[in-house]
This record gives C-alpha cells, sequence and structure tokens, in this order.
C-alpha cells in the first residue's frame, strides 16, 4: 500500500543541497565540531582544533554556508561561523519523518 502524496515526507531542493554538503567526512566534521560549540567559533579555533589547513577549511564553510547549514558574521578581523538552528532542524525533523 502505498501513502497519499500528501501523507508522504519530501526533501526539498534545499534540503537535498544541505545533506549533500554534509556527505563529506571533512565537512561532516567542522558541523560536528560547530553543533558541539553551541556558540559562534571564529574560524581559526576551528582550524586549530580540527588541524585542517585554511584555505581548505575556508571551502568546507563555503560550501555548508551555501547549503544554509552555517552562519557568519565578521568582527573587526576575525570571523565567527555557528549553525543554523532552523535548517538544522529542519533536516532534524524530515528524518524522523520518514523513520
Amino acid at each position: 500500500m502505498t501513502l497519499p502524496q500528501t501523507a508522504r515526507p519530501g526533501a526539498r531542493a534545499a534540503q537535498a543541497q544541505a545533506f549533500k554538503a554534509l556527505a563529506h567526512a571533512a565537512r561532516l566534521e567542522v558541523f560536528f565540531f560547530l553543533v558541539r560549540a553551541r556558540r559562534p567559533v571564529p574560524a581559526g579555533e576551528v582550524q586549530a582544533a580540527l588541524e585542517i589547513p585554511g584555505p581548505t577549511l575556508s571551502h568546507h564553510l563555503a560550501v555548508l554556508s551555501r547549503a544554509g547549514l552555517v552562519q557568519s558574521r565578521k568582527e573587526e578581523r576575525f570571523v565567527y561561523y555557528s549553525t543554523r538552528p532552523d535548517t538544522v532542524s529542519q533536516l532534524v525533523r524530515l528524518l524522523t519523518a520518514c523513520c
């Protein structure tokens, strides 16, 4: 028996892009670090903690940002990164609705 289309949870393109961004081990590690931090973290701190070269980290943060998973703010010389709780909550709801 198949569920009516309205009863089936479906992923939107933005959600699929978020999962695609998380499908890389280094990006997943960066994302988990930011989730555990529960605060905006300067890029240098992320780099030091995860031992990822600066240009590589910058690339991964840009991919996560384009996917809507992280946000950034610049304060003087530093750029702080944090997760976007709204997007993370949507992904969790999607996964729990499917399982």
